[in-house]
């Protein structure tokens, strides 16, 4: 594989890297105080809700609307969940720790890359 190739292989390798390890930073963080003044305070732009009855759903840009809990979800249904019967609301929050290990594992892998594909100079053939 000549340099070209290498340097074409190498960066393809780290954008992969990076865009792998994006999504770990990111975690569910249950909400403790009040459903309702929590949403309308945040304005997540989704939460995961846990109902009494074990069913469990993300939704798309919550917002109270009476003694309820609405949102859409995959851009279509609007569905209401009365705020009495969830047992557990999650937002989804960035995991600054995560990001930045994830970002220095990335790093160093891709510089491991670079070392084993583009070795420094070739030893000299002592044949010749």
């Amino acid at each position: 594989m000549h340099a070209v190739g290498r340097s074409h292989v190498t960066k393809c390798l780290v954008i992969f890297l990076a865009l792998t390890s994006l999504p770990g930073c990111h975690k569910w963080t249950t909400v403790e105080s009040p459903i309702a003044r929590t949403v309308e305070q945040n304005d997540p732009a989704r939460v995961r809700v846990t109902t009494l009855d074990g069913k469990v759903m993300e939704l798309d840009s919550p917002s109270v609307q009476g003694d309820s809990l609405a949102g859409s979800i995959a851009g279509e249904q609007k569905p209401r969940v009365a705020i009495e019967d969830i047992e557990r609301l999650e937002f989804r929050q960035s995991n600054v720790g995560l990001a930045v290990l994830a970002v220095a594992g990335a790093a160093a892998i891709a510089l491991a890359v670079v070392i084993t594909v583009n070795p420094g100079d070739e030893p000299a053939n002592p044949g010749q």
